[in-house]
């Protein structure tokens, strides 16, 4: 299920409660896995995890399980808990931990009306129980995925777990590439099927490459091929393959605190973080950033429906200075109540301004959904960040485009330029083919250097053969001459 996404799932470990439940396993899914957290966070398991998952037995249960959602990597809030019903099916259960762990990895649920995928149903979408077949994540949960990965939310997924000899002993056909293996195609039906991989876990003859987006037949696409298209986000930048790898270049963006949407905000992990655009997710076309006085209304309250985060202890009040940086507030456009979200809706009319935000009931342990976004402009020159307005100079620009890359271009995420088309990196000065890129991009650049090297090569094999050709001239006239 999640071949698609380029994740292999790797149980690290497995620990049965035999004797005793170590936790009380009663109550709603959300309240055991905040007690379960707690008891894994004193109790560390022998191996270093991502994520650590109950799973729950009962005979009836209104609730399939709770994740933490977006925290894979964040270590002490990384968790779920999966409860396992009656006649409930193997395979059905194993969607049930693929969703939790979708939410684990940044995922929403799906619309239908607008997320498709190969299977017979989404993953992540409502009505998976009700529909028989293959299950696959959707476009909209790949798209999900990579803004989780872009963002820096999932550093943890870069560091493959250490299986040794020990511990794990390699097999051919459990679909896991382990040591000793170019690949790993699952059964023998399962092999027969796959054009790249053999049943002993070699790449068929011929093959270059197994998958990623720069793969196609089991051989590499041509250089210079986009992989990865930016969004209409001016922050995003495309990425091209290299033509000697079946995976797409390292995820760029924008440097974080270049200038964007004219001049009014700020590029922050990939995006042009603006509370008009958060509030247009939220609440459709129309709706805009309120004015500061619903900032005022809403957020001076330091209760759920409004606040500057919450953690364990409660809900953190704001600061004056930090109004704009707690709960979105939105100027709500329509004159018809809002329907489309699962939360209680908190409208304020002030200064003949309808002003919106929405509470969808979280405990305090639990980040708001409705919290504004880091990077998002609270003032002159200034950001939000963990809910704190702070000077923009936080985020260390530090990229005169016009020096650095000759106004031909931006910085990237890694301090070197990434060039418009036409134009060709590091410095964005010699002209190149169609397209641009960074320096760790396919740019049209190699293929420049491989002529060079061919024009090199003729001009010495040219030059050597002339030269001596001369000489010998030269020492045979001058023997004539004596």
């Amino acid at each position: 299920m999640f071949a698609r996404l380029n994740l292999t799932i790797v149980l690290s470990s497995l620990e049965f409660w035999t004797e005793k439940n170590k936790i009380p396993t009663t109550g709603d899914a959300e309240e055991l896995l905040q007690r379960f957290l707690q008891w894994k966070n004193v109790h560390r398991v022998l191996r270093l995890q991502d994520t650590t998952f109950l799973f729950v037995y009962r005979e009836q249960s209104h609730y399939i399980g709770a994740s933490s959602a977006r925290k894979l990597c964040l270590g002490n809030h990384a968790g779920g808990v999966a409860l396992y019903r009656r006649a409930m099916t193997l395979e059905a259960f194993a969607v049930v931990v693929a969703r939790l762990l979708g939410l684990s990895l940044g995922m929403a649920y799906d619309d239908p009306r607008s997320c498709r995928c190969a299977g017979a149903a989404c993953i992540m979408q409502a009505s998976w129980a009700h529909v028989p077949g293959v299950k696959a994540f959707s476009s909209c949960s790949v798209r999900d995925f990579q803004r989780f990965l872009a963002a820096g939310e999932g550093q943890c997924l870069l560091n493959r777990p250490a299986m040794d000899a020990a511990y794990k002993v390699p097999v051919c056909g459990n679909k896991v590439v382990e040591r000793g293996e170019a690949c790993d195609c699952g059964s023998v039906e399962e092999c027969q099927r796959d054009p790249c991989c053999t049943t002993g876990c070699k790449m068929r003859r011929g093959a270059q490459c197994l998958s990623g987006p720069c793969c196609r037949k089991c051989r590499f696409v041509k250089r210079g091929t986009v992989c990865r298209s930016s969004s209409e986000d001016e922050c995003e930048l495309k990425e091209y393959c290299n033509g000697t790898s079946g995976q797409c270049a390292p995820d760029l963006w924008v440097m974080d605190g270049h200038p964007c949407s004219r001049n009014t905000a700020f590029c922050y992990r990939g995006a042009c973080q603006t509370a008009d655009k958060q509030c247009q997710k939220v609440f459709g076309q129309g709706a805009k950033n309120g004015p500061l006085a619903c900032y005022e209304e809403i957020n001076s309250q330091r209760d759920r429906m409004g606040h500057c985060g919450s953690d364990h202890r409660g809900y953190q009040r704001c600061a004056w200075k930090d109004l704009r940086c707690g709960k979105l507030v939105c100027e709500y456009p329509s004159s018809k109540p809002f329907t489309r979200e699962k939360a209680a809706v908190v409208y304020a009319w002030v200064q003949n301004t309808l002003c919106v935000t929405l509470d969808y009931m979280k405990p305090p342990t639990e980040r708001d959904p409705m919290l504004v976004n880091d990077g998002t402009v609270c003032g002159d020159h200034k950001i939000c960040l963990k809910q704190q307005c702070v000077p923009a100079a936080v985020l260390n620009y530090k990229c005169d485009v016009k020096t650095k890359c000759h106004n031909r271009g931006v910085c990237n995420n890694q301090g070197s330029c990434h060039c418009h088309p036409g134009w060709k990196p590091p410095t964005c000065q010699e002209k190149a083919g169609a397209m641009g890129g960074s320096g760790g991009s396919a740019s049209g650049d190699g293929e420049c250097k491989g002529s060079l090297k061919l024009w090199l090569l003729l001009t010495f094999c040219l030059f050597v053969p002339v030269t001596i050709g001369l000489i010998l001239m030269a020492l045979r006239r001058r023997g004539q001459e004596r």
